[in-house]
């Protein structure tokens, strides 16, 4: 059977590289692949090919979602804006789930991106992270001898890792054995830290997050560490923690990266994005996609949306507003000062704190609006991510010989960034791909919580008598309440309503409790068939 043959014609052509924009140009696409590329009347149509003209539109590789976090619901997210890779960096999810998701789009069983998982970070004995509740029983894979380590790498080479990331309580000799055995075995490495600098003496390719380049700057290794635990613990928030970087040091980590061409991803819109010029563009497309119920997002994703700015402009102090932009601003200077360097800038979504996708488009504006060049920004989320994991032979740009994916937007992201969003056609592996909302729902659906599920619970009352009510019931947790958590009553929902991030109340009805007995109380996440937190027992006696 022959192949099909796709022209894609006449758009302006971006095609990841770096080089000059193509006017008028014309693709040629023989089945899975990119076989010639140029300018229209230069090249000829293939006898037998469909021809689609994109006169007016901008044509770019398939974005690349350089650290995404991926859930069941995201795939159609990530087909509406254009991303038809993400890079899965994960810190909790480990191994059949992300594999199952990863095969299942492949064969076009699963409607989403193309899948590079990491599984969970391989990490030494640390002091907690800023994940709690549900995920925290996952945390990282512990490893204290240099055996361990090659043992957790090599079994991530056998479930199928693409990439290998290790995080900050990793000793640096272990991380140095960590990279030699992932290298041995083709996987790039993407690492937490907080010693950039001996981090790339060990040869890993990439550094996630503002936070990890922002410690480095802090010479003074016990206040470097402090901030750190500080931050995972909870006693300070992000937000305001990218005050105390030191920017008169960021030369010496920018300089070590640069030396080992170590990427990094700054991911700096998941926290800061409501103080950039562009937040109310930001907010405008945030609720185009939560108010579509084609979309049908868990409550969950509206609600950590709407808390990032909430947080940060309406429940902030004044002081505490400035010492965020102080952080946004160092943030800024180390992205600018990064990229001038010659540094490999790579961007990624980095959820839950916004929405997948369309969070690293909004990191390539923040890139931009730190005075990064859009064409250099349009490359860390295409080629430099192919390249910082091993891909570029085959993503990343649109040349001849690479795998067929393209993303075609209304507008020109060289002019105004923000367009790499305004997605109109995606082709993915030289197919056209729907990329409207059709309530897709995940055939094979994660089994833990998208956002924090408390795990153990206190209920008052623990007593109730048969037939009685109605009856408040308060629920508490540890690590946090959220309004799209729902108090369940023996499998069964509960009306439930939010008081603080520490308790919720639920009506028992007379009809609830119409017998003596136990009764399970529980908590889930409104919308998610499968995450429970554990049981809490709800006694119910007998009516005199």
């Amino acid at each position: 059977m022959a192949e099909e043959i796709l022209v894609v014609q006449g758009g302006k052509l971006i095609d990841g590289t770096g080089r000059p924009a193509i006017d008028n140009s014309m693709i040629i696409i023989h089945g899975r692949k990119f076989t010639a590329v140029g300018r229209s009347g230069e090249l000829a149509v293939p006898a037998g090919a469909q021809v689609i003209d994109v006169n007016g539109k901008t044509v770019l590789p398939g974005f690349i979602d350089g650290h995404g976090h991926l859930e069941d619901f995201h795939g159609e997210l990530y087909l509406h804006l254009g991303i038809t890779t993400c890079a899965n960096i994960e810190l909790y999810q480990d191994g059949p789930w992300t594999l199952a998701q990863k095969q299942g789009t492949d064969l076009g069983k699963i409607r989403g991106p193309r899948i590079w998982m990491s599984g969970r970070a391989i990490g030494g004995v640390g002091t907690g992270h800023d994940a709690f509740g549900s995920r925290t029983f996952r945390d990282n894979i512990i490893v204290t001898t240099a055996d361990e380590v090659r043992r957790a790498v090599q079994r991530k080479k056998e479930i199928g890792c693409d990439i290998l990331k290790v995080n900050e309580f990793l000793s640096l000799d272990l991380v140095k054995v960590a990279v030699q055995e992932a290298h041995r075995l083709g996987m790039a490495v993407a690492a937490h830290s907080w010693d950039v600098v001996g981090y790339c003496d060990a040869g890993v390719d990439a550094i996630e997050h503002i936070w990890s380049v922002g410690y480095s700057s802090i010479p003074y290794v016990p206040a470097r560490r402090k901030l750190a635990e500080d931050r995972l613990g909870g006693v300070i928030d992000q937000e305001l923690a990218g005050a105390y970087y030191q920017t008169e040091n960021f030369d010496e980590v920018i300089g070590a990266m640069v030396q080992h061409q170590v990427a990094w991803t700054p991911t700096i819109a998941k926290w800061l994005r409501p103080l950039s010029p562009s937040a109310h563009r930001f907010r405008e497309k945030e609720n185009q996609i939560l108010n579509d119920p084609e979309a049908d997002l868990p409550a969950a994703v509206r609600a950590v949306t709407d808390n990032s700015y909430d947080k940060l402009l309406k429940r902030y102090t004044p002081e505490q507003r400035e010492r965020a932009r102080i952080g946004y601003d160092k943030a800024n200077e180390f992205i600018r000062r990064f990229v001038q360097a010659g540094g490999i800038l790579k961007e990624g979504s980095d959820p839950p704190r916004g929405m997948a996708a369309l969070l690293m488009h909004q990191a390539l504006v923040m890139d931009v609006e730190a005075g990064v060049p859009p064409m250099t920004a349009i490359q860390a989320a295409t080629l430099n991510v192919a390249r910082t994991f091993g891909k570029d032979k085959d993503y990343g740009s649109v040349e001849p010989g690479k795998i067929a994916d393209l993303s075609i937007v209304e507008g020109d992201p060289l002019q105004d960034i923000w367009m790499t969003q305004n997605v109109k056609m995606v082709i993915m592996d030289g197919k056209v791909i729907d990329i409207g909302f059709k309530r897709y729902k995940n055939p094979i659906p994660s089994f833990y919580s998208f956002q924090s599920l408390p795990l153990d619970l206190e209920i008052a009352p623990l007593f109730l008598t048969e037939g009685s009510g109605p009856t408040v019931l308060k629920v508490r947790g540890a690590g946090g309440m959220w309004p799209f958590h729902q108090v369940m009553l023996n499998g069964e929902p509960l009306p439930t309503s939010f008081v603080s991030k520490d308790e919720l109340k639920a009506i028992v009805s007379p009809e609830s409790i119409p017998t003596a007995g136990t009764y399970i109380v529980t908590l889930k996440c409104e919308g998610e068939p499968f995450p429970e937190s554990h049981r809490a027992h709800l006694v119910v006696g007998f009516k005199p």
